[in-house]
């Protein structure tokens, strides 16, 4: 959320959820469900399970939004739900053993034609590991602060910050790879 006008009308729209208004909360997950589902995306690296991800999350953030005290707040308390799905989720998958088998295969990232031939914002976090990407979105994509990610990804500010250190560093070496 990048400017104080879709804040505001994400506001809003809580409000107006909250209040029984059946057009809002459509709008309202209709406006958060792709940033769900890319968030989901880059902790799981599965297409499948980030939909499922999402899905539920989309539930459970519909059922429980009239609990939600602060509406300036939704961006934060709605991660913090997709980030206990994405876990729920990656518990269940490392007892079954699928989740080692699928980082095992790394994807074939295509490179956009282009100009110079650069790699996209989700082309690059693809690559990444999933806990240096999914800060990187919170961070530049969704535009959170460092303590609504330590409260949405349930670690301290300082790792956080050492996190974001490591990922712009990791990112800048994928840029160096794609110039070569």
């Amino acid at each position: 959320m990048h400017d104080l006008k879709e804040r505001s009308f994400n506001e809003w729209l809580v409000i107006e959820s909250q209040r029984g208004e059946k057009n809002a909360l459509n709008t309202l997950i209709k406006n958060w469900e792709q940033r769900y589902f890319l968030y989901a995306l880059n902790r799981l690296k599965s297409p499948e399970a980030a939909k499922d991800v999402t899905q539920e999350s989309l539930i459970s953030i519909s059922k429980s939004l009239r609990k939600l005290s602060d509406p300036a707040s939704y961006p934060k308390w709605s991660f913090r739900i997709v980030e206990r799905r994405c876990a729920d989720w990656l518990r269940k998958t490392v007892r079954e053993r699928e989740f080692i088998e699928a980082q095992e295969e790394l994807p074939e990232i295509p490179v956009l034609d282009g100009v110079e031939d650069k790699l996209t914002a989700e082309q690059l976090l693809s690559m990444m590991d999933s806990n240096l990407a999914t800060i990187l979105r919170l961070y530049y994509l969704e535009a959170l602060t460092i303590q609504e990610i330590t409260e949405v990804s349930d670690v301290p500010s300082g790792t956080v910050k050492s996190r974001l250190f490591y990922a712009r560093k990791m990112m800048n070496k994928l840029l160096e790879i794609d110039h070569e």
